[in-house]
């Protein structure tokens, strides 16, 4: 009678869990980019909901709020121009989302009328660093980031254009959104 061992050897366990390291380490960085293409289109529907807000209140008083509480949808905790998503939402402490800041209050101007969302880690050390900005009487967002980040890359797959660059719009311009000249 022959005795037959049955089972893995260490080496074939070992080469196994190199494999699977391999394969996870490769897929790592596409889950992380995955995951701040939906922060980024949160911000971008935080925009546009601002961006209504604004609307309504130029319609009201011919001007822009420039703080939240000036507008009929604001933010729980917001009490100034800047909101922080994620943690306390006036000093952003022990958070990881976005500040969002409004600014101007008409047309003039190169900050004439337009919210901002700034990508921000508490601790800092983000691996990516943009903003988004949106004029509130434009359709469009401008994306920007530091040339050769990977926020640039990021900002190029929001605009739909195929080089990173410092600054794009989304409607597939490699150059910052036109502000609106008038109401």
């Amino acid at each position: 009678m022959i005795k037959t061992n049955k089972g893995f050897t260490l080496i074939e366990l070992l080469v196994v869990v190199l494999i699977i390291g391999i394969l996870a380490a490769m897929a790592m960085p596409q889950y992380f980019k995955a995951v701040e293409r939906s922060r980024m289109t949160e911000a971008d529907t935080l925009l546009g909901s601002i961006a209504q807000a604004q609307r309504r209140k130029f319609l009201q008083t011919n001007r822009f709020a420039t703080d939240y509480r000036g507008l009929d949808v604001s933010p729980k905790g917001s009490t100034g121009a800047l909101y922080y998503t994620k943690g306390n939402p006036t000093t952003g402490a022990n958070g990881n989302g976005f500040g969002v800041s409004l600014s101007g209050t008409d047309f003039g101007g190169e900050d004439g009328g337009k919210a901002t969302a700034t990508r921000y880690a508490a601790g800092g050390n983000l691996q990516y660093e943009y903003s988004l900005s949106r004029y509130y009487q434009g359709d469009n967002v401008t994306c920007s980031a530091t040339a050769g980040s990977a926020g640039a890359e990021l900002c190029a797959d929001f605009c739909g254009i195929d080089a990173p660059v410092a600054s794009c719009c989304n409607n597939g311009t490699s150059s910052a959104c036109a502000a609106p000249t008038s109401n």
